[in-house]
């Protein structure tokens, strides 16, 4: 029987290497986006939509409180005449 022309490991590198190329890829691409998914000051996309969410939900609680003190209002001048 003939032995291999070229060492274990040369074959083992280079049946290896293009797998280990693409994922070192994959984890380089991954922490370029997500260092460029901050905001200046160093939030993160998800607190920033987080922060809005919470700010919306504010505002709607606010507008609810209004709509029914105006509501309130309107029925009293009704029942005045």
């Amino acid at each position: 029987m003939d032995e291999p022309l070229t060492p274990w490991y040369v074959s083992l590198i280079i049946a290896w290497l293009p797998f280990l190329v693409l994922v070192g890829l994959a984890a380089w691409i991954a922490r370029r986006l997500s260092n460029s998914l901050r905001t200046p000051d160093g939030k993160s996309v998800g607190q920033v939509i987080e922060f809005y969410g919470q700010e919306l939900k504010r505002q709607n609680d606010l507008l609810e409180q209004m709509l029914s003190e105006q509501t309130k209002r309107l029925d009293a001048l009704e029942r005045r005449g």
